[in-house]
């Protein structure tokens, strides 16, 4: 099973909204624009969705589960005692619970936090699929579905003779 964040890049990499100067009409204030367009930058060169889509194409012929989840308060959620305060990230690198006291690097919590979130998500039934659903059947033709069919009714109705399976 892999477990992506649903993070929204177009969002991530919208640009800063310009500071006009009060004391000086037409003018602007300093609003960090070259640096974020660094980071925007950084985030674009790394294709997190071609790194997806990959996986996803990947994970059909090793029957891998690709589950995305909800981002939100993921790195500021304790992994030990589920409690969500921003204070315990005190920094990029460092996480620190103000519940229980449980230190660890603040990326590593965060993945942790991912994977319970995605274990929980593969757990629950899928919404519109009732247990015991049929699987859909090859889009071969109906004659062709018929033709399996009898071959098949007719193998377990012979296989119950000799005590062999027949396919």
């Amino acid at each position: 099973m892999v477990v992506f964040e649903a993070l929204t890049t177009k969002n991530m990499t919208a640009g800063v909204e310009p500071r006009p100067d009060p004391e000086q009409p037409g003018a602007f204030l300093p609003n960090g624009a070259a640096a974020k367009t660094g980071l925007n930058r950084s985030i674009l060169d790394k294709g997190w969705y071609r790194i997806e889509l990959a996986t996803r194409s990947r994970a059909r012929y090793t029957g891998t589960h690709v589950i995305t989840v909800n981002p939100a308060y993921t790195s500021q959620t304790c992994n030990v005692c589920t409690v969500v305060d921003r204070k315990s990230r005190e920094s990029q690198a460092v996480f620190r619970c103000t519940s229980c006291g449980h230190i660890e690097h603040a990326d590593v919590n965060a993945a942790k936090n991912v994977l319970t979130a995605g274990r929980a998500e593969f757990a629950q039934p899928r919404p519109g699929v009732r247990a015991g659903a049929r699987k859909p059947r090859n889009r071969v033709g109906r004659k062709a579905n018929r033709q399996a069919t009898a071959a098949q009714s007719t193998a377990t109705a012979g296989s119950g003779l000799a005590g062999i399976p027949r396919f």
